[in-house]
């Protein structure tokens, strides 16, 4: 047998759950009871049929006794719609009316913003005592309601002579700064810059809204270009990309996605230090959330912009958005207006193009790696360090005769960039970990395009020549157990570079842990099989000596040596030389050898 029960609330606990935790900020509070008071002022002209009806929202505080008042001359509430919605919790008005309206009014049904029937319990995220009064506009008594956020509410005969609903707060310590007129009028256009109504604070005569969004101004453009500098705090914006009403095509059908707001491209951004592609997120007008990075495409790292959709969903609280099928619809719809608009601006202002691609290098290079049209759209324009400043490919490409020459190293590679400015081409730095992959897909689309990584491959700068006018000094450093050869290489004035096989320092990184018993055994000898296969048994990961035949100095060495002390440390200086000057695979210990037998060779050198 089975019994049909009620659940039983506990209307204290669940305020205190409700208006403690489902918001994340205290500020929030303001921005239901504004919403409140919209959705009041919207109702009464929707229903009340008024010809000279003008909606207004009043805000004050009274510092000395704690007290934020929030007033309107909305449509007010009667008793019974006191009891049915304002001490019902999970039932609103606004959401019915938005219902019936929608039959008849789908344009006046969008303008209401109210939709879980909780917005007036943030009232308790804020204060210890509400105390609301209101008259409605169908007539009869004015009502003042009453309650400290425990189960029991009063409900009086009150006094308003107009029409319309008061809210006062008595603020609780934890919200004293909206007891500053800064802070609240802050927080008053965050939430509610865009709605049409005019809300006041203090008695100011003049509104403390916009009241209109920057895309329906008078002039448009200017009023977007002067809310991004108020709102992003940044320059002026390179490009402005205005959104739209769209359609989206659903495979079997199209889907029509109301859409307003705008997007644009700031002057510049840093990969992982400075990335954009957020957005602000408006529902109706009223604020939802900043920083919303989901809803453009992952490429698009260099946009920002203001995006108002009814057709997004808010959670609960209303400070985000629900990833549902409606967010995949407005998100599709943002990526075509953004690809659209940027082709626009490729087409017709390629100056204004190249300045959006070189402004934001960093973010594009990435995120063109893993997007095919879009890499095509800027692989030519887009610039890349090198160490002659910052260079397209094309521009590069016309320097060293269709060779892409690289370095992966920032630190570490100036004897590789040394090799190639010798050959007259620079040196792309490829140090940061999505320039590799670009400069690889553009060698693969463009097969008449070589590519060559200095590092570990910087040999192909040398041209190989005989080693018999050099054995004295090969023989004397393949004594010390130093691997040389001898290459002609540019310029001449460097005498020897060491240089290391790709993947060296890993390796040398391993071998270390190896060697201080940081690795288990099983691990461990799978790092002295890899290191006996690719490294020759470990002695490639000393390096090898380049000696310079084009260098005036070796010439003279091999062909007039000096006496056999000046001659060892002249030879001595040289290595140890080329070994500081590689920047790499020393360790402590290692730089003060090198620097013990730099000052021996020159103290051998000073001997008379």
């Amino acid at each position: 047998m089975s019994e049909r029960q009620r659940f039983t609330l506990h209307l204290p606990g669940l305020l205190k759950v409700l208006a403690e935790h489902l918001y994340s900020s205290k500020k929030v509070g303001v921005r239901e009871l504004i919403q409140n008071s919209h959705d009041s002022c919207v109702r009464r002209r929707v229903e009340g049929g008024e010809n000279d009806y003008h909606p207004r929202i009043d805000i004050t505080v009274d510092p000395a006794k704690r007290i934020l008042t929030i007033s309107d001359n909305g449509y007010g509430l009667t008793q019974e719609e006191i009891t049915n919605y304002l001490s019902t919790i999970g039932r609103g008005y606004t959401r019915e009316l938005r219902e019936k309206l929608s039959v008849f009014s789908q344009s006046e049904a969008t303008e209401l913003i109210g939709q879980f029937g909780l917005g007036f319990l943030s009232a308790f995220l804020l204060a210890s005592e509400v105390v609301l009064t209101t008259r409605s506009f169908q007539g009869g008594p004015c009502y003042r309601w009453q309650s400290v956020g425990d189960e029991y509410y009063d409900l009086a005969p009150g006094w308003r002579e107009e029409i319309g609903t008061t809210v006062e707060l008595k603020l609780k310590p934890s919200v004293s700064f909206l007891l500053q007129e800064r802070a609240l009028l802050d927080t008053v256009r965050m939430y509610a810059d865009f709605l049409p109504i005019p809300i006041h604070v203090q008695g100011d005569e003049d509104a403390v809204n916009l009241m209109q969004p920057p895309w329906e101004a008078e002039d448009p453009d200017q009023a977007m270009q002067d809310y991004i500098k108020r709102t992003f705090h940044g320059g002026d914006p390179l490009t402005i990309i205005p959104l739209r009403e769209a359609r989206v095509d659903l495979g079997h059908d199209t889907l029509t996605v109301p859409l307003k707001g705008f997007l644009f491209v700031p002057p510049g951004s840093v990969a992982s230090v400075r990335e954009f592609g957020d957005l602000n997120v408006y529902i109706r007008r009223m604020f939802i959330c900043e920083r919303e990075r989901d809803l453009l495409p992952p490429w698009a790292r260099f946009v920002r912009g203001v995006v108002d959709s009814p057709l997004l969903q808010p959670t609960a609280s209303r400070e985000s958005i629900h990833q549902d099928e409606n967010f995949e619809l407005v998100r599709q719809a943002l990526e075509e207006q953004l690809g659209e608009g940027l082709r626009q601006v490729a087409e017709s202002a390629p100056s204004v193009w190249k300045r959006i691609v070189r402004g934001h290098s960093d973010v594009i290079i990435g995120w063109a790696v893993n997007d095919n049209e879009f890499f095509e759209r800027v692989e030519d324009i887009v610039t890349f360090r090198t160490s002659r400043g910052p260079l397209s490919i094309k521009e590069y490409l016309e320097l060293s005769g269709g060779k892409l020459y690289f370095v992966t190293r920032e630190l570490g590679s100036l004897q590789e960039q040394l090799l190639a400015e010798g050959r007259d081409v620079p040196a792309i730095d490829a140090s940061w970990f999505a320039v590799t992959p670009f400069l690889e897909k553009y060698a693969s689309r463009h097969q008449e395009v070589s590519l060559i990584q200095l590092d570990g491959e910087a040999e192909q700068l040398m041209r190989s020549v005989p080693e018999e006018r050099f054995l004295t000094l090969l023989r004397f450093y393949r004594e010390q157990g130093i691997r040389a050869r001898v290459a002609s290489f540019k310029p001449a004035e460097a005498p020897a570079l060491l240089l290391y096989p790709q993947g060296a320092e890993m390796a040398r990184e391993a071998e270390a842990s190896r060697e201080a018993g940081d690795l288990p055994p099983p691990l461990a000898g799978l790092v002295d099989q890899y290191i006996a296969q690719k490294f020759a048994g470990g002695q490639d990961l000393k390096g090898t000596l380049y000696l310079n035949a084009g260098c005036p100095l070796i010439r003279q060495l091999a062909e007039n040596p000096p006496t056999p002390a000046l001659f060892q440390a002249v030879l001595t200086l040289l290595h140890q030389i080329a070994r500081l000057f590689a920047g790499r695979m020393l360790s402590a210990a290692d730089a003060v050898e090198a620097f013990r037998e730099t000052t021996g060779a020159i103290a051998g050198l000073l001997q008379p």
